[in-house]
């Protein structure tokens, strides 16, 4: 399918990005810019000095930036107030996949309350249209191909969290007329992700020449570009068809990890350095994941344009180029 995006819809409008220092904030902060759109960041640091500038092409002081911790509600009412954003992009969340009761806390105070209180501001500062990032996580071992209307298994207290505040913004949509449209991202890859995800994790371990540990990789995934995702969540904020919705965005095929590591390491024709079975499987472990994305297709027009192919490439080339 053929789409545009109409950045003139963004032009004279205000779109807050919650997490805009994170991997994806990053990408859509870039993709706006240079359409000459300036957006607003919300992101929170015990200390500024923490962010790592390896994964931010720009420097915070040339950006809109308020370091406001979601689970302050006067803050962020005041925020909100202050900005008076007409678009909000909610990327913000704790995405520990750690599974204990603190962690379970943690992950509730921010990615539950702390929605709710952005719920909550822009009640008193109506804006033009709400994309929530969820997971694919929230599906669990459910069999693919995954359905927004069937029901999910979170695994961890991560994705537990990402699915009330489905439940939250489907609940808020219907009796506040929000403006909410979610989506679920699969399995997202490419330029500023931190190696604590497989992709970056193989690229950084071939670029330094060491051996990298593996499962025997049988296990399969649902890989997208980032670029796809920050298509599909600029579409989703001007579709008035979209809120109120759930909606998949991935390609709807799925690779095994071991011809992921497989492809990479041929870039660097360092295939010796794969060593499969190193690591054991996850309890649990989910051998398959992939989503049916056709409600994307009907609703946002949108399917991947850029390939897994073309994506790795274009990734491989950013970390060679920036960390070799």
């Amino acid at each position: 399918m053929n789409y545009n995006i109409n950045f003139e819809a963004f032009k004279n409008k205000k779109i807050l990005i919650t997490g805009g220092f994170g991997f994806v904030g990053v990408n859509l902060f870039l993709a706006l810019k240079k359409n000459n759109i300036e957006p607003f960041i919300l992101d929170y640091f015990h200390n500024v000095k923490d962010i790592d500038h390896k994964f931010l092409p720009f420097h915070i002081d040339d950006t809109n930036y308020y370091n406001v911790n979601l689970v302050n509600r006067k803050e962020i009412s005041e925020t909100i107030n202050e900005i008076c954003p007409d678009f909000i992009v909610h990327l913000a969340s704790i995405t520990d996949l750690k599974k204990d009761i603190d962690t379970a806390l943690i992950a509730t105070d921010v990615n539950i309350k702390g929605t709710l209180h952005l719920f909550d501001a822009i009640k008193k500062n109506p804006i033009e249209g709400f994309v929530f990032l969820s997971t694919s996580d929230i599906y669990g071992g459910v069999k693919p191909p995954f359905k927004e209307n069937q029901r999910v298994i979170p695994a961890s207290p991560y994705s537990v969290t990402k699915a009330s505040v489905e439940y939250f913004s489907l609940l808020f949509h219907e009796i506040e007329n929000l403006p909410i449209t979610i989506l679920r991202g699969f399995n997202l890859f490419g330029q500023f992700q931190k190696s604590n995800r497989v992709i970056p994790f193989i690229i950084m371990k071939l670029i330094k020449g060491e051996k990298v540990n593996l499962t025997l990789g049988e296990q399969k995934r649902e890989f997208n570009y980032i670029e796809n995702l920050i298509d599909a969540i600029l579409l989703s904020l001007t579709n008035k068809q979209s809120f109120g919705k759930i909606i998949n965005i991935g390609s709807g095929n799925s690779i095994s990890i071991k011809e992921v590591a497989i492809k990479i390491a041929e870039r660097f024709d360092l295939i010796s350095n794969l060593d499969f079975g190193a690591i054991p499987y996850r309890e649990n472990e989910i051998w398959d994941m992939y989503c049916d994305n056709s409600l994307a297709k009907e609703i946002l027009n949108w399917t991947p344009k850029i390939d897994f192919e073309i994506g790795l490439n274009r990734t491989i080339d950013w970390y060679i180029e920036n960390f070799n």
